[in-house]
């Protein structure tokens, strides 16, 4: 099996730690990492002080460079509050970025870790090394600087996406969505060197249980687009317990709950319970025990991760059907949740879904594990390799080329076809 060395980008303003597990990217960055070294290849890790990946890969394999300092971001991103080390509280009003700002415009924190990362990639860097841009064109600065060719966003989830990288796409949906606004009302044809893999989970993150307790579950940030609304009104109409996790929520005097944000919601005094911003290991109990957990985003979400922490607690998910959910990419309703389109159909699916397997719902759900999805990557980069190969001039073939052995990845991922 081929062995690789990758620069990994992480992000600016957070630490890349378990602790922020509310963001959906800095867990992805510390997987992907592990990911990579447990196949054997060797991972450059640029990322803030306070960082947890070293102890989380335990491998030799890492190599952690320090970009930039918790001071730094909180300087950049704080309001001065000291009782938090960030600056402010992130558990209350969510995480600050500056993922959608001009280059010109981003803060002192990030430029700081633009410049670490470019000087340090340019020591060390071989022409044949991958550049993990994993928040696209924020990332760009980085890579004009240091002009690899084998550049690949990593896990588009994002605005921001650069059609002149190497690409892998979270879903099918966003995918076709991106290729779609990039040449509208055109008839374009695909990439076979883009991809589609989707987000990948630690099992140590995740508790099961088939005996479930009496609530219904809600956990994303405290805005409408993620379906709280849908949640609340399902639940109110079957009379059932609703637990609503996660960050800027606020309880109003009048015992209203409602957003920080303005003009989000108003939710009335009702069968539901806010806890707040909960945990990995908070999280892991709630979703094992829920009836159903309720992620009805409005919008059109690339992945929503946390139905496929449910689906692998052995909880079944209510959503609605476009976005990732628009097709049967991560599952099928009526077998593993249910899509719902009308407040009947959430009501219809809060009572039905006791009558679905837990069992069920975890073997579907075991396919976004990470020692599952890291052989996704490493086809992935084995095939883009041959393309580097080929431009370069190091062979002819590029995607021509014929593997004479079966690869490990394809033993992985097709074990029954090819023993």
């Amino acid at each position: 099996m081929n062995k690789f060395r990758f620069h990994l980008l992480s992000l600016s303003h957070l630490p890349q730690n378990k602790k922020y597990s509310a963001c959906a990217f800095t867990q992805k960055n510390r997987k992907l990492a592990k990911m990579l070294t447990s196949l054997g290849h060797d991972v450059f890790f640029y990322g803030s002080e306070g960082s947890d990946v070293e102890e989380y890969c335990n491998s030799d394999r890492l190599h952690f460079i320090q970009t930039h300092t918790i001071v730094d971001i909180a300087k950049s991103f704080g309001n001065g509050d000291n009782n938090f080390e960030l600056g402010y509280n992130w558990k209350t009003k969510g995480f600050r970025t500056d993922f959608d700002n001009e280059n010109d415009k981003v803060s002192p924190g990030t430029k700081k870790f633009y410049a670490s990362c470019i000087e340090n990639i340019n020591k060390i860097k071989k022409e044949d090394d991958f550049l993990l841009l994993t928040q696209g064109n924020y990332h760009e600065p980085i890579a004009d600087k240091v002009k690899l060719y084998l550049n690949c966003e990593s896990g588009i989830g994002y605005r921001g996406s650069n059609s002149q990288w190497f690409r892998c796409f979270e879903s099918a949906y966003l995918q076709n969505y991106t290729y779609g606004s990039e040449t509208p009302f055109e008839v374009r044809g695909g990439n076979f060197f883009d991809r589609v893999i989707p987000n990948y989970f630690d099992p140590d993150d995740i508790e099961f249980s088939d005996k479930k307790e009496d609530y219904y579950l809600f956990m994303a940030r405290l805005v409408r687009t993620k379906g709280i609304l849908e949640s609340y009104l399902a639940t109110q109409a079957v009379g059932a317990k609703l637990i609503i996790a996660g960050q800027s929520g606020k309880i109003t005097p009048e015992g209203h709950l409602i957003s920080i944000a303005p003009n989000e919601f108003d939710l009335l005094p009702g069968n539901w319970e806010y806890i707040g911003f909960q945990d990995i290991e908070q999280r892991k109990p709630l979703l094992a025990h829920a009836i159903a957990f309720f992620c009805p985003t409005e919008y059109l979400d690339a992945f929503a991760g946390t139905h496929v922490e449910a689906m692998l607690s052995g909880t079944p998910v209510i959503t609605t059907k476009f976005g990732v959910f628009s097709s049967d990419d991560t599952f099928i309703s009526g077998i593993h949740g249910f899509k719902c389109d009308m407040l009947d159909d959430f009501v219809w699916a809060a009572k039905t879904c006791k009558k679905l397997d837990p069992f069920i719902i975890r073997k579907h759900a075991e396919r976004f594990l990470m020692n599952n999805v890291k052989w996704e990557f490493q086809k992935w980069f084995e095939d883009l390799y041959m393309i580097y190969l080929s431009a370069s001039g190091k062979n002819d073939l590029g995607w021509n080329a014929l593997r004479k052995n079966i690869p490990e990845w394809k033993k992985q991922l097709y074990p029954d076809l090819t023993k």
